[in-house]
C-alpha cells in the first residue's frame, strides 16, 4: 500500500517544479541569499513559484530575453544567472503551507516557535516570516519530535545537515510505501537541493528500507548524480547523530 501527502501540498511542489515559463515548464533551481534579508523574496531564495516566475519575466525584460526562444534548461540558466531559486526551508514552508491555511485557517508559520522575545525579533518575523525560518529552527525540539522509522508518514520532515559548515538541510516525506503487513519498504521525499549540477533544485528522493530495525543512515538512498555520487546522503552523514526524521508539532 502507499501512502502520500495530501493533494494541496502535492499541487504546490508541482508549482515549483513545473514553472510555466517562456511556454516551458521548468524546474526551480535552487538559491540561497542570507545577505541580502531585506530583498524581495524571490531575490534572495524564499519566494513563491508565482513570485520566482514574475521576477524572471521582469528579468527577462530588462535584459532583452525572449524566454519563449529558450529551452527549458536554458531558462533555468537564466534563472540561476539572476539568482532565482528557492532553498530548502522556503521550499518546505511554502509547499505545507496552503495545507495549513486549508486546514488550520491560518499560515503556518503562526505555529513555529522562533528565539528572541525581543521587540525587533517579533517584528522581523511579523513582516518577513519565511525569511526567517532555516531548516535547523523548523525541525529543532521546539518545533518538532523525533519520529521513528517503522512510524513515518507523509508529510514527516527529515532533518540533515547541509555538506558545507554549519549547514542545515530539511526534506519533505511524501511518499510511504508499506508492504502487506504494514510495514514501511520505501519512503519519497522531496527537496531543494543545491548539489547534482544542472540538476539541482526542486527535487524528488528515494529511500529503499531494507531492515527496519537499522537507522535511516544504513538504509539505501537512490538520488545519485551522473557520477553515482548521493550527496543527500553525505549531507544527512554529517552529525548523523542529530539527524533523522522529524514531525511538525503542529502537523495534527
Amino acid at each position: 500500500m502507499t501512502e502520500t501527502i495530501s493533494p494541496t501540498i502535492q499541487q504546490a511542489i508541482d508549482e515549483y517544479a513545473n514553472l510555466n515559463l517562456g511556454g516551458k515548464k521548468v524546474t526551480t533551481p535552487y538559491y540561497i541569499n542570507d545577505r541580502r534579508r531585506r530583498d524581495l523574496r524571490a531575490m534572495v531564495g524564499k519566494g513563491t513559484p508565482e513570485e520566482i516566475a514574475m521576477e524572471a519575466q521582469i528579468w527577462a525584460k530588462l535584459k532583452g530575453v525572449n524566454l519563449a526562444d529558450l529551452d527549458a534548461s536554458q531558462i533555468k540558466e537564466f534563472l540561476s544567472s539572476r539568482n532565482l531559486g528557492v532553498d530548502c526551508s522556503a521550499f518546505i514552508i511554502h509547499i505545507l503551507d496552503p495545507y495549513y491555511v486549508e486546514k488550520k485557517g491560518h499560515h503556518i508559520w503562526k505555529d513555529i516557535k522562533i528565539p528572541g522575545k525581543g521587540l525587533m525579533a517579533k517584528l522581523r518575523y511579523t513582516l518577513r516570516p519565511v525569511e526567517q525560518l532555516g531548516a535547523e529552527l523548523i525541525t529543532n525540539e521546539d518545533n518538532s519530535i523525533e519520529v521513528e522509522l517503522k512510524d513515518v508518514q507523509p508529510g514527516d520532515l527529515i532533518r540533515s545537515k547541509a555538506k558545507k559548515t554549519n549547514g542545515h538541510h530539511i526534506m519533505l516525506v511524501n511518499k510511504v510505501v508499506k508492504d502487506d503487513q504494514r510495514n514501511v519498504i520505501e519512503i519519497e521525499y522531496s527537496h531543494s537541493s543545491p548539489y547534482y549540477g544542472k540538476q539541482n533544485g526542486i527535487k524528488t528522493g528515494i529511500i529503499k528500507i531494507a531492515d527496519l530495525n537499522k537507522p535511516l543512515k544504513d538504509q539505501e538512498w537512490l538520488e545519485l548524480d551522473e557520477h553515482g555520487v548521493n550527496h543527500t546522503k553525505e549531507g544527512f552523514m554529517h552529525f548523523v547523530e542529530d539527524n533523522g526524521l522529524r514531525r511538525l508539532k503542529s502537523w495534527q
